[in-house]
């Protein structure tokens, strides 16, 4: 009786748990201020440009520090006061938004503008996401860390299904000021969770006590002498790299290929978040072993690569919206189960430093890829673009396969002579 009580508690106390359904409403709010804002400057970009290479380039601005930057952040997350830091964070990013509001409200948006201030929204944002992956395990216990991961994802993908379609519908009737506006505003509340929510935290001896170069070498030797995750971080960096990259250049699928407008643009990056959401439900009922996390990477690669694939020979837009969702579901799962792969396996003092890696990897392969592909795209086709990316991406998850059939089989020869 005693078991199943606890058992029972156990399995509502993620959701009875007031810090975490807090923490869980900010971060909703504040993301579908992010993806509005995301559309906005996408679609900004095309509008004053025409280019996809500039398209890209702008995408990539917003995450191309994370891939420089992204470990020392790390370094610095094992260090500081998370709770100051992200309100710290968070402000400075809604002063941002409200800079690029009143430009454009002003008609004074420019390239050179956008250029550095999608460059300032990515240095803050690769300084925030160490944060932030820190502080879901310090509000909930590691028990529930894969439940947790997966829901805090969960609502970051309902945020890019919602956002996007509302991004679409306000460029469309208040321009991109507005979009820019309500992002700034959408800050304000996630500031004042941090302030409230109760964080358990123990800081790492050894980061504080080392150089900020030592603790970094310290992070990097234990991820790439770490099997798994050293396998997780290399296929989530690829996948970003010819995945994630080119779902940055839906603009030019929207307007070049589908002649759909800002309006085509809101339905197709929606349609990638009910992949993404779908994908994310399915990730939340796996368990809490990092090995099945780290199996259903592989799947989504296969996923993404057949909606890649299917992507760049569509002639018809209303295929080309399922194909994103199937896009977006596949891509999903390469990264959030290998995000939550690495929260399972990692040593809690070294938590901020790896998932900081995990965050350079793939933020940092989406950035590059926006550009490498963008620049591409301009001397071929958008289309034929997405046919190399989903073969790169088959070709990765056709490895990744081969290669965990071989390590079970390996694991089965050591049991049955151990028998």
């Amino acid at each position: 009786m005693n078991d199943t009580s606890s058992d029972q508690k156990a399995s509502r106390s993620i959701f009875s748990d007031r810090n975490f359904i807090l923490f869980l409403v900010g971060q909703c709010i504040t993301t579908q201020g992010l993806w509005v804002q995301k559309i906005a400057m996408s679609w900004l970009a095309w509008s004053l440009t025409g280019s996809a290479f500039w398209t890209g380039t702008i995408a990539a601005l917003n995450f191309a520090p994370a891939f420089f930057l992204g470990p020392i952040f790390g370094v610095v997350a094992d260090r500081v006061d998370l709770r100051r830091t992200a309100m710290m964070i968070n402000l400075a990013q809604a002063a941002v938004s409200f800079l690029l509001m009143g430009l454009s409200y002003a008609d004074m948006i420019t390239l050179p503008w956008m250029v550095v201030l999608a460059g300032a929204m990515g240095i803050l944002g690769s300084a925030m996401t160490p944060i932030r992956l820190s502080l879901v395990p310090v509000i909930v216990r590691r028990e529930f860390m894969s439940r947790a991961v997966a829901y805090a994802a969960m609502n970051f993908n309902i945020s890019r299904l919602v956002g996007p379609a509302v991004g679409g519908v306000v460029i469309a009737t208040w321009g991109t000021g507005a979009a820019f506006m309500i992002n700034a505003i959408s800050y304000l509340p996630m500031i004042f969770v941090i302030s409230v929510v109760t964080i358990h935290t123990e800081r790492a001896p050894d980061a504080k006590s080392r150089r900020i170069w030592a603790s970094l070498v310290d992070g990097a030797q234990y991820a790439l002498n770490h099997p798994m995750i050293r396998s997780v971080l290399a296929l989530s960096c690829f996948v970003s790299l010819v995945g994630t990259g080119m779902v940055e250049l839906m603009p030019v699928f929207a307007e070049a290929v589908y002649a759909r407008g800002v309006t085509g643009l809101g339905l197709l990056a929606s349609a990638g978040g009910i992949g993404s959401v779908a994908s994310t439900f399915i990730l939340s009922r796996v368990g809490s072993n990092a090995a099945d996390y780290q199996r259903m990477t592989i799947f989504g690669a296969f996923g993404a690569s057949i909606g890649m694939l299917g992507l760049g020979f569509s002639p018809w837009y209303e295929a080309a919206v399922v194909l994103v969702a199937i896009t977006g579901a596949g891509l999903t799962l390469v990264g959030v189960g290998s995000q939550t792969a690495l929260q399972l396996t990692v040593d809690d003092r070294l938590r901020g430093r790896v998932m900081s890696f995990w965050s350079a990897t793939s933020f940092g392969g989406m950035a590059l890829g926006g550009v490498l592909l963008g620049a591409i795209s301009e001397v071929t086709n958008i289309q034929n673009t997405a046919r190399g990316s989903g073969v790169l991406i088959l070709c990765a998850a056709s490895f990744g396969f081969w290669r965990l059939c071989r390590i079970g089989r390996v694991q089965h020869c050591d049991e049955r002579r151990a028998k």
